[in-house]
C-alpha cells in the first residue's frame, strides 16, 4: 500500500511539473484522474495547486475610450485620423504600413505577457487596426469569400476621406472552425486618391463573438475622422 501510495503521488507532483492544467482519463488511469480530483478538492500543497492555475495573462475588459481624442498623422501615405487619448499606438512600416491602435486592456495584457516572457501574447489583444498595402490588379475593395474568408455580412457602401469606400463584417478563420465559431471581422477599405493603395482599417472578435461596443466605437471615430492631407 506505501508504495502505490508514493507512486501515486509521484504520478501528481509530474502532472504539476510539466505544467499540466487538466486531469486526462485513459484507460489505464481512470482510477488515478478520479483519486487526484479527489485530493484536488481536499486541497494539496501549494506546489501543487499549480496544476489548476490558468493563463497569467489574461485579457480584461475593454475600458471605454476617453471622450478626447488626439490625432494620428502618416506622412509617407498622407493621411490622418483620430483615436481616444487613452489608446496606444504601435507603428510597422515597411513597403506596407500597419497601425495598431490599443485599448489599455492590450497594453496591460501585452506587458504581462513581456514581465512573463510568453510569446504569442499578442494575440490576446483586440486593437483596431489600419493598414495600407500596394494595390495590384487583383485588388478589389470587397474581398472574395476563400476558405479563410467564409462569409461578407452587413455590407455598406459609403464615402471615406471623399473617396469611396466599403463597411462590411466577415467570418475568418485560419483552422477550419465553423462558421458559427469563427472570427469575426469589421472592416472599412477604400482607395488612395492616387489609386496606388489600398487602406484597410478593422477589428475583430473571437470565436463567433460580436465585435465589441468599444472597439466599435473606435473603428468608427477611426473612419468618420479619416482624412488625407492634401
Amino acid at each position: 500500500m506505501m508504495k502505490k501510495g508514493r507512486v501515486f503521488f509521484g504520478a501528481v507532483a509530474t502532472l504539476v511539473i510539466l505544467g499540466v492544467g487538466c486531469l486526462v482519463e485513459s484507460k489505464h488511469s481512470m482510477g488515478l484522474a478520479t483519486k487526484t480530483k479527489s485530493l484536488l478538492a481536499a486541497g494539496l500543497p501549494g506546489e501543487l495547486k499549480i496544476a489548476q492555475s490558468q493563463d497569467p495573462c489574461p485579457r480584461g475588459p475593454s475600458v471605454a475610450p476617453t471622450k478626447e481624442t488626439r490625432k494620428i498623422r502618416e506622412e509617407k501615405f498622407g493621411f490622418s485620423f483620430d483615436i481616444p487619448t487613452n489608446y496606444q499606438t504601435e507603428k510597422m512600416q515597411d513597403n506596407t504600413l500597419t497601425i495598431s491602435l490599443y485599448n489599455p486592456a492590450d497594453i496591460k495584457l501585452l506587458e504581462c505577457g513581456k514581465k512573463n516572457r510568453l510569446r504569442g501574447a499578442g494575440h490576446g489583444t483586440l486593437p483596431v487596426w489600419v493598414t495600407v498595402q500596394p494595390t495590384t490588379p487583383e485588388t478589389r475593395l470587397l474581398p472574395e469569400l476563400s476558405a479563410t474568408t467564409l462569409r461578407l455580412e452587413n455590407i455598406r457602401e459609403t464615402t471615406i476621406a471623399k473617396q469611396k469606400a466599403f463597411v462590411y463584417s466577415t467570418k475568418h478563420s485560419l483552422d477550419g472552425a465553423e462558421i458559427d465559431k469563427a472570427d469575426t471581422y469589421l472592416k472599412a477599405s477604400l482607395l488612395t486618391p492616387d489609386q496606388r493603395n489600398i487602406v484597410t482599417i478593422y477589428t475583430r472578435n473571437f470565436g463567433g463573438k460580436n465585435i465589441g461596443s468599444v472597439e466599435q466605437k473606435v473603428f468608427n471615430t477611426v473612419i468618420s475622422s479619416f482624412a488625407f492631407v492634401i
